[in-house]
């Protein structure tokens, strides 16, 4: 039974964390931010999500399995998009937009790591 909990904590996680990503890209494109932005912006939020996540279960080690799969592999993992990122990427470069790509991955990387770092931080507060 622990095995299909963590299954299902991984499904309605990546579920939930899915149609955030969905609607964020939604509401950016119809702003005419385009996709690019959506997928930096549920990049970040992804890595503070993990990252806080991770510096508050290391402090309570009593937290259920399911409830760590949920947040982590399940909405983490629903909500960021790394193959998306990849693919932007090389869409940009494709079609010259050189400068803008190179930006666009820069600030992934850092704002992404920064975000991760901040979310640790904040969860070891906790």
């Amino acid at each position: 039974m622990n095995s299909l909990g963590n299954i299902l904590a991984v499904f309605a996680g990546g579920g939930l964390g899915a149609v955030l990503r969905y609607l964020t890209g939604m509401y950016l494109v119809s702003t005419r931010f385009g996709s690019a932005p959506a997928t930096l912006c549920v990049n970040v939020i992804a890595s503070f999500i993990l990252g806080f996540a991770f510096g508050y279960f290391v402090l309570k080690p009593d937290i259920p399995p399911q409830v760590k799969l949920f947040i982590t592999c399940g909405f983490c993992g629903g909500l960021s998009t790394f193959s998306t990122f990849a693919l932007e990427s090389l869409r940009m470069f494709e079609t010259s937009e050189t400068i803008t790509a190179i930006v666009y991955i820069g600030l992934s990387v850092l704002l992404c790591i920064l975000a991760a770092a901040a979310g640790v931080f904040a969860g070891k507060m906790l």
